[in-house]
Formats: structure tokens, sequence, C-alpha cells
């Protein structure tokens, strides 16, 4: 049953007990959308989980989000196969095929799929928690022109940007950078 959303399925409709399984599907690169309609018109029950991810600063130096899949080039498909033939998936635009393992199609376990609806919002797109620095954390700065250095988070500065102090030939400096090009430095 098709859903009104691109990728989003009802979550209560996720987790009642139905007749089928869910199985994985790999697509060609950057075609998950096409394939996610091809197969939702061919009656396929799908989901295509999606994630807000922060870009890199355009030539305005705005920071915007992107929203894309949360695995690249793959998505998944409920159906039964008793009563749908699986065989029409590998022949579906965009569609590669169903992940196998030993000839068989991967059944992907129902709780999976219940937790990425759950996770989803209406939707459908997953909103990651903002990971919060205090002053004084280690952090990595994952982009950029100090792309893995490491550096001590001082403060934020705006909405997206932060201050680190980073250690550059010799002597302790503050630097600004984008916030999502800070990760907590595991230690």
């Amino acid at each position: 049953m098709p859903s009104s959303l691109p990728g989003a399925v009802d979550p209560e409709a996720a987790t009642a007990p139905s007749p089928g399984h869910w199985y994985c599907v790999q697509t060609k690169p950057r075609s998950e959308i096409r394939a996610l309609e091809h197969l939702e018109r061919q009656q396929f029950e799908c989901l295509l989980p999606r994630i807000r991810r922060p870009a890199r600063a355009s030539r305005t130096h705005r920071l915007s989000s992107v929203i894309e899949p949360l695995f690249p080039r793959y998505l998944f498909v409920h159906a039964d196969p008793s009563r749908q033939s699986l065989a029409p998936i590998r022949s579906t635009c965009g569609v590669i095929g169903l992940v196998r393992f030993a000839n068989q199609p991967a059944r992907v376990p129902d709780q999976i799929i219940e937790r990425l609806c759950l996770d989803g919002g209406p939707d459908g797109v997953i909103e990651p928690a903002p990971i919060t620095f205090r002053p004084g954390d280690a952090v990595r700065i994952i982009e950029g022109p100090f792309h893995g250095l490491s550096a001590i988070y001082t403060q934020p500065s705006g909405e997206q940007r932060a201050l680190v102090l980073l250690t550059l030939l010799g002597s302790e400096r503050r630097v600004q950078v984008p916030a999502a090009a800070l990760q907590p430095l595991a230690g």
C-alpha cells in the first residue's frame, strides 16, 4: 500500500502484525527515490528511512541541512511471497535486486523496521539529536581546513558555529568552526 509521503510508513501499520516479511532492496547509486516510486506503483509497501544531516556551507556561507537516505543505496519492501511475486523487484527501474544470503532473499526483522518507523517524524525523516558539548570537552574537527586536528571546545558562537581552543605552531589559538564539524574525542 503506497504511502502519501515518499518512503514513509505509518508506525502503527508497521507494528501491526501482517502477513509477509520485510526485505532489503539494493538500488543503483542515487536511485533510492526512483526505485521507491516504481516499487510503490507495483503495489509494494516500501520504507525508505531518511535522515536530516547538516550540509557544508554554501557560497553564501550559510549552513543548511539536507535530507538523504539513512542507508544509501538501500530501501525496504514488505511483501508476502505467497501472494505477491518478488521477481519483478529485480527488473524495477533504479533497483539492482534483493539482498540475498545463501541465494534466499534476506528478511529484515520486524523490530528493526518498527524502530526506524518510530524514530522517523511524521514525514518519515529521522532528526538526529544535536550533539552538545560542554566547555573543556575534547573534540576532533572532521571537516574544513583543520580536518583531523584535536581541540578543546570552549563555547558556542552563534547558532551553528563553535569556538574551540586549538594548538597551532606551539601556541593556543581560539578558532571558530562549524559546530557540525565537531565530534567528541573518545577518551
